[in-house]
């Protein structure tokens, strides 16, 4: 299952986030919703600097759809792209 960053939109595999060093997979699924991309790099960055690769409207369904619960696999984006779309 792919989990999308909120700043650029690209995908990632939700296994990334049990491989972040320092943090469990729910400490790492945070900082992947608050700092996107950056939180999965090694080392971490501050945030996700990366141009969009999607549209603003789907950035904003990611978003929607990351606010929905703190576990990545209740991220239901195709809910949230029907909201956006």
């Amino acid at each position: 299952m792919d989990i999308y960053c909120g700043q650029c939109g690209e995908p990632w595999e939700n296994d990334t986030l049990h491989e972040v060093s320092g943090l469990d997979y729910i400490q790492a699924a945070a900082a992947f919703k608050l700092r996107g991309c950056a939180a999965l790099m090694e080392p971490p960055r501050p945030y996700c600097k990366a141009s969009p690769v999607v549209s603003s409207d789907e950035l904003a369904g990611i978003v929607a759809a990351m606010e929905l619960s703190d576990y990545p696999d209740e991220w239901d984006y195709d809910l949230a792209r029907e909201i956006f779309a």
